[in-house]
């Protein structure tokens, strides 16, 4: 039984170095804070992206897309992740690897449960060495996965109102799975948390509430994503409204989930691996 997999990555997430993150020059920056500039973190480090363009000398225009502030000084050690939602845990070491998918099981009841199991590995995916016993069928039987989405998250401030942006290509796949039609299948869903506490990480207490944002772009699914960048959400002024030390509290928590609704043997074996990227446009 060949399993599923979907691949995330982040287009806006670079490598970096440097020290911890600090939100001081958030307040302070000239750039940021005459031309504006939104963050992006993961609660450990973060990246910078800029209205204005170093190398032009130029402030970049209304609907133009922001610039990576390559030579900043303050990003903490690593690359920026998306984290399991609710936490602070990187995201992507939970993605099947190559010889592995999502958990496929039997259901012999009706209601979208595993019944029959061929077992999870160690790192809780199916792989070659997973199989089953012999077991009957009737009306009510059906495929089912233990685990068809995945909800991630990171964090952004800005001094700005922006735009933040989505796309999506298809990856090197296999089999029937590895067709561009089939991202049309994929859910995708976003939301923006104001504030909260994500492994003691406390967020969003000197961020911005309450109508300063508006989803667009209509996106319901990966497909949506697939012809160029779309514009999902309006911030219509700067995340960030008063100073603070503490970058996390002058944040919002961006939340998305993207995966099948269910699968169906209907559907083909193989691979299914895409990127889905994250931009940002000036407003």
């Amino acid at each position: 039984m060949a399993g599923l997999r979907a691949v995330l990555c982040l287009a806006v997430l670079i490598e970096t170095g440097g020290v911890a993150a600090n939100a001081s020059w958030l307040d302070s920056d000239f750039y940021c804070r005459a031309y504006g500039c939104v963050i992006v973190h993961d609660g450990r480090t973060f990246d910078v992206y800029d209205n204005y363009d170093f190398a032009t000398g130029r402030r970049v225009p209304p609907g133009g897309r922001m610039i990576a502030w390559s030579g900043n000084p303050f990003q903490g050690s690593g690359a920026v992740n998306p984290v399991i939602t609710g936490t602070r845990t990187e995201g992507f070491h939970l993605a099947p690897l190559r010889e592995e998918g999502v958990l496929l099981g039997i259901d012999q009841t009706g209601d979208g449960e595993i019944d029959l199991s061929p077992g999870a590995n160690a790192r809780g995916f199916l792989d070659a060495s997973a199989g089953l016993s012999a077991f009957g069928l009737d009306g009510r039987s059906d495929i089912a996965a233990g685990e068809s989405s995945s909800r991630r998250s990171f964090y952004l401030s800005s001094r700005t109102d922006f735009y933040l942006a989505a796309s999506a290509r298809l990856r090197a796949g296999s089999g029937e799975l590895s067709d561009p039609q089939r991202l049309s299948q994929v859910r995708f869903r976003y939301d923006i948390r104001e504030a909260g506490n994500d492994d003691g990480m406390a967020f969003g207490s000197r961020a911005a509430n309450g109508n300063f944002y508006r989803f667009v772009g209509n996106v319901d699914d990966v497909g949506d994503l697939a012809g160029g960048a779309v514009n999902i959400v309006e911030f219509r002024r700067a995340i960030r409204r008063r100073s603070s030390p503490d970058l996390p509290r002058q944040s919002v928590r961006f939340d998305y989930v993207y995966g099948f609704d269910s699968y169906d043997l209907s559907m083909g074996a193989g691979d299914l691996r895409y990127a889905i990227e994250f931009e940002f446009y000036n407003r």
